[in-house]
């Protein structure tokens, strides 16, 4: 069989690191299957069958039949090559990879269902915009799992509506104010209050102070509340403004955490979220700067720095 260029240098780098690694001593082609074994079926527990982790990761369905059941009237294998095992060992699913039908842990589908009702969003207008019937949507919120189809459906919807208005999409009032009431009297946590990356995550809490999204008419949202007017940020502005601050003034994160109702620890934690996602995405990245008042210098400190 012929090798395209990209298979053939994969096999040179991989010849190069194996000869690199006998002369060190430490070449392990082969790693104990257990550890990789349990890891798949915690896998397969989340919802993910075996066959769509394999085409995920670009694997022979066979290799995986070799390690999870066997093969021939043979048991598990109890090795597995060393990086078929890196591979599987550094694999968790996301929502995009599990296959329409599969059933899978339902706690993001209710953090975003519920915080969608802090803003007035009922449950039936969110099922009538997913093209599912109302009690059948309803049972999906207090069942063990929910469909990976569901699941992505109500995240798209939350990601649309998480700062938008119900009276806006043909809510009428009345609804949107008792589906708020009752949001508040389960107290359930609003958008702002929830990580987009760890909203799916169990044992994730949401942060409380964070307040529920205003909106506010009018352009130079962030600059206006700099100069003092009173507006109400949504989460992007929020950022803008968290960035600046940090970037460019000597407010510590509680100073700027009281001025935008949040705990300095949130503050801290969006300033080092800000950094991150600027770094992954090739951007200039921010940095605290430290001022030093210049009332704050006496006389000796000047004739010591001149």
């Amino acid at each position: 069989m012929t090798r395209t260029f990209q298979e053939r240098a994969a096999h040179a780098r991989w010849a190069s690191r194996r000869r690199e690694q006998k002369r060190l001593g430490v070449w392990k082609p082969f790693v104990p299957a257990a550890p990789v074994r349990e890891h798949l079926e915690r896998v397969r527990e989340a919802g993910m069958p075996v066959r769509a982790t394999a085409v995920r990761l670009g694997l022979p369905y066979t290799a995986f039949e070799y390690l999870v059941w066997g093969d021939q009237n043979n048991p598990p294998g109890e090795l597995v090559r060393t990086e078929t095992a890196e591979l599987i060992l550094g694999y968790w699913p996301t929502l995009a990879d599990f296959p329409d039908g599969s059933r899978i842990d339902p706690t993001g589908t209710r953090r975003r269902v519920h915080a969608l009702e802090t803003l007035g969003f009922s449950q039936k207008f969110i099922a009538d915009r997913l093209g599912i019937q109302n009690s059948n949507f309803a049972r999906s919120m207090v069942v063990d799992r929910v469909t990976a189809r569901v699941a992505r459906g109500v995240a798209a919807q939350y990601d649309l509506l998480w700062n938008k208005r119900p009276e806006d999409f043909g809510v009428k009032q009345w609804v949107a104010d008792r589906t708020r009431r009752m949001a508040a009297r389960q107290g359930w946590a609003p958008p702002l209050a929830w990580d987009d990356d760890t909203i799916d995550d169990p044992t994730a809490v949401p942060q409380m102070d964070a307040p529920v999204p205003g909106f506010t008419e009018g352009d130079d949202v962030v600059a206006r509340f700099l100069l003092g007017e009173s507006v109400v940020l949504d989460r992007a502005a929020q950022r803008e403004v968290i960035s600046h601050l940090m970037e460019w003034s000597n407010e510590t994160p509680e100073e700027i955490g009281a001025r935008l109702g949040m705990t300095g620890p949130a503050v801290g934690q969006t300033w080092v979220r800000m950094n991150r996602e600027a770094r992954a995405a090739g951007r200039p990245v921010p940095w605290r700067r430290v001022y030093i008042p210049r009332n704050e210098i006496n006389q000796n400190d000047m004739r010591s720095a001149a």
